[in-house]
């Protein structure tokens, strides 16, 4: 009972301390980061915005190793993580292995996300050369039409073939990868269909070691790119995504948003800052005290967001726990997805 009480009165006094004594601030520093390699993106895919907002997105650009140096030199609180992907695909900037390379030598693991049509095997292979380095392909590949009408400008026979081929790179290395794909409500009755591709493709690369399915994200401003039916539920206490760390930009730019495609969520910038100094400083603090004191709608990408609303679905399949599985026990843990959170 004491517990629960003194958790409320911490919770109170949080509030009252981000609301009103010292507004904006964080006491704690996350250990994750995420660095935007690229924000060019080969594909024009219909629920991002580098497809149905690509004129309106702010100017794109490869980060260079000087800037990415320069940023890491910047960061002086311990990071654990660090995922370098943003809005673009990672693998279009030949530096990629230099920033593996000088993240895992400070002991930070790496999380690389692609959509796969552009990795080349020299360049995987290249990556590959260290340890601690999490591989995740998009790749929508429930259906030929399914995955061309969400993945523009790519070929589902092309990606597959792709696929083929870099599986040949994972196991010359010994190393495994992760795929994700997008599900929506077309297939809700259709789950036997998700378990024979799910099937299919543990089969066709050894090297796969889980699949996640996840639901369509409204972007801000763009809420039509999200399945918002069941998933809309009440605003939360205030936006996660506030509060997660510092998305690092192409340019060095430091946002306070990882969905912030337009830049309007910019505090500060880690090229001639520390971390800290941005993290916690007036413009930071001033967008986390807007969300603190529910005044978010005064902030222009957050006013009509519907993220603090959103609640995702999610389903992830470990290779040896999915293949331990009965089939009718495989189709349940797909119909998981279209139950109401």
């Amino acid at each position: 009972m004491w517990g629960i009480i003194g958790h409320k009165i911490r919770r109170m006094w949080r509030s009252l301390d981000a609301k009103y004594l010292r507004p904006g601030y964080e006491p704690s520093y996350p250990h994750q980061i995420n660095i935007e390699t690229s924000s060019v993106c080969n594909l024009r895919c219909s629920c991002c915005p580098q497809g149905i907002a690509h004129k309106n997105m702010r100017p794109r650009g490869l980060m260079s190793v000087e800037t990415f140096r320069r940023v890491l030199d910047h960061v002086d609180v311990p990071m654990k993580t660090a995922y370098l992907h943003l809005h673009g695909e990672p693998f279009l900037n030949p530096n990629l292995p230099v920033f593996v390379q000088e993240l895992v030598n400070r002991q930070i693991k790496v999380h690389l996300y692609s959509n796969v049509t552009v990795v080349t095997p020299e360049h995987l292979d290249a990556v590959l050369q260290n340890k601690h380095v999490k591989h995740t392909f998009s790749v929508d590949v429930l259906g030929e039409k399914y995955y061309e009408d969400i993945r523009v400008g790519a070929k589902y026979k092309e990606t597959l073939a792709k696929l083929d081929t870099l599986h040949e790179v994972f196991v010359r290395n010994n190393r495994f990868f992760n795929i994700t794909v997008i599900l929506d409500k077309s297939f809700a009755g259709r789950e036997e269909e998700v378990v024979t591709v799910c099937d299919e493709l543990y089969r066709r690369y050894p090297r796969l070691n889980g699949i996640s399915f996840g639901s369509k994200f409204p972007w801000p401003r763009l809420p039509w790119t999200g399945e918002l039916e069941d998933r809309l539920g009440k605003p939360h206490h205030r936006c996660k995504y506030a509060f997660e760390g510092l998305s690092i930009l192409w340019n060095g730019d430091a946002s306070l948003c990882s969905f912030d495609y337009t830049g309007e969520c910019v505090v500060g910038s880690l090229m001639d800052h520390t971390y800290t100094e941005v993290f916690n400083g007036p413009e930071a603090r001033r967008f986390r005290m807007l969300h603190w004191q529910h005044r978010d709608n005064e902030l222009p990408l957050c006013n009509d967001c519907l993220l603090d609303r959103y609640v995702a679905g999610e389903v992830s399949i470990h290779r040896a726990k999915y293949l331990k599985k009965e089939s009718h026990e495989r189709k349940q843990i797909i119909e998981s997805f279209y139950r109401p959170r």
